[in-house]
């Protein structure tokens, strides 16, 4: 992961190009693939992480343009992991994108100053329609 990224951010870096990186943080490994993809596909680099504490390690060295976040773990709630995007960069970029149906947590997520919220299922249009409005790349 961070050998791929390296390279990655030295090439963008000499051909004078901004770097687009996303994290996935999903207990889904079916969702983080697919995710993955699309977001490659846009030459933004992309890692999949499974667990909140492998995000939280993750965060430690790599500062992403965006976070795509779930909101069920089997440790705790994506929600409550906002805060702790946050105190890493407030610039940070936050998608959620959740199966929960209840309505506090998509409130308590705007709350936080989440960009956007997205329901599962989703579709390609859906995503690429906030990578849009995110400005994120687009080939």
């Amino acid at each position: 992961m961070g050998i791929n990224l390296l390279l990655y951010h030295k090439a963008d870096i000499t051909m004078g190009t901004r770097v687009q990186t996303a994290m996935v943080i999903d207990d889904d490994h079916d969702l983080t693939s697919v995710l993955s993809s699309i977001l490659e596909a846009r030459k933004i680099y992309t890692v999949a992480l499974h667990s909140l504490a492998e995000a939280a390690e993750c965060l430690l060295h790599l500062k992403p343009t965006v976070v795509f976040l779930d909101n069920s773990f089997p440790e705790g709630l994506g929600v409550n992991f906002i805060k702790e995007i946050k105190s890493i960069d407030d610039e940070i970029k936050i998608v959620m994108i959740t199966a929960d149906e209840d309505k506090w947590v998509e409130d308590m997520a705007k709350n936080q100053k989440i960009n956007y919220f997205i329901k599962k299922p989703f579709n390609l249009k859906v995503i690429n329609n906030v990578l849009d409005k995110l400005n994120m790349r687009k080939w």
